[in-house]
C-alpha cells in the first residue's frame, strides 16, 4: 500500500512539474518588436485573430466608443497593474516610404497611424500587442513593416518601463481601392473585445 501511494504522488509530482513547465514556455504574446527594431504587429495568433469581423472585434463598434485623432485610449492588461494609455497622433493616406524605389505592390497602398503608448501602469510592458485597420467591407489588414516614412519613423519598441513613452508611425497595406475607416489596438494579454482600443479615421 505505502509502495502503491509512492508511485501515485510520484506521478502527480511529475504531472505537475510537466503542467508548469507548459506554462512558462509559453509566451506572454507576441510583442510588438524586438529591441532596437521596427515595431511590426501580426495578425498570428492574435487574440480574436479567427473572427468575423462581421461579428467578432468589427461588431464591438456598437459597443465601444471610438476615439479620434488626439484622444487617449487606456487599455488594461490582464496582468494587475498593466495600463497603457495609447494615442492616436496622426493619419496619413496613402503613406510614403523615404526610399524611393520601395513602395506595395501593384493594387495596393499604404496608410499609417502615428501612434504614442505610454504606461501608466505599476509594472513594466515587456510586449505591446497588435493593431489592425479595418476598411468600409469589415475587412481587416494587419501592421507591415516598411521602413522609415516621409511622415516619420516606426515605431521602436523594446520594453516600457513605468512612466516611460514609446512612440513611432505604423504602416498597413491596403487594397488600392479600400476605405479604411477603424484602427484597432489590442494588448498582447486579454480575450478578445477587451484591452483594446478603437479609433474612427
Amino acid at each position: 500500500m505505502r509502495q502503491s501511494v509512492s508511485v501515485l504522488a510520484a506521478a502527480l509530482l511529475l504531472s505537475l512539474l510537466s503542467g508548469a513547465t507548459a506554462c512558462s514556455r509559453a509566451p506572454e504574446g507576441d510583442a510588438l518588436a524586438p529591441a532596437a527594431a521596427p515595431a511590426v504587429p501580426v495578425d498570428d495568433g492574435a487574440p480574436g485573430a479567427d473572427e468575423d469581423p462581421a461579428t467578432g472585434a468589427g461588431a464591438a463598434q456598437g459597443a465601444v466608443k471610438d476615439a479620434h485623432v488626439g484622444e487617449p485610449v487606456q487599455v488594461d492588461g490582464k496582468q494587475v497593474g498593466k495600463h497603457l494609455q495609447a494615442v492616436l497622433g496622426a493619419y496619413v493616406d496613402p503613406a510614403v516610404s523615404v526610399e524611393a524605389n520601395y513602395a506595395p505592390p501593384a493594387g495596393k497602398r499604404w496608410v499609417a497611424a502615428s501612434m504614442s503608448f505610454v504606461n501608466v501602469g505599476g509594472v513594466s510592458y515587456g510586449a505591446l500587442g497588435r493593431m489592425w485597420a479595418y476598411d468600409s467591407a469589415g475587412q481587416r489588414h494587419p501592421v507591415v513593416p516598411t521602413g522609415e516614412l516621409t511622415t516619420g519613423k516606426p515605431l521602436v519598441f523594446d520594453s516600457l518601463a513605468v512612466g516611460e513613452r514609446a512612440e513611432g508611425w505604423v504602416v498597413f497595406e491596403i487594397p488600392e481601392n479600400a476605405r479604411i475607416v477603424r484602427l484597432q489596438y489590442q494588448d498582447a494579454n486579454t480575450q478578445p473585445n477587451s484591452g483594446g482600443g478603437f479609433w474612427a479615421v
